[in-house]
């Protein structure tokens, strides 16, 4: 774990001893608990839109790559005796 220093507005922080004292838990841990789920939505957003440019890149397209799946070298003949 690496250390990062926030700022946060104080109502935030209001709200999160509040959560904190009911669920019995550290403040810094529902923080680390919301920012570790929101990366993993963020991861999913990023790998979606990595997959639409490489699926929209018009080099990509020309060469064929783009229709034939995703692991090319299992395509290899398609590829190379295409017309």
């Amino acid at each position: 774990m690496q250390r990062y220093q926030i700022y946060l507005k104080p109502n935030t922080v209001s709200i999160l001893t509040e959560l904190a004292k009911e669920l019995n838990m550290s403040r810094s841990q529902i923080i680390r608990d919301v920012i570790e789920r929101m990366s993993d939505q963020y991861s999913r957003l990023l790998k979606a839109v990595i997959k639409a440019r490489i699926k929209n890149n018009p080099l990509l397209k020309m060469a064929g790559f783009t229709k034939l799946g995703k692991n090319i070298a299992e395509n290899i003949d398609e590829i190379y005796l295409k017309d």
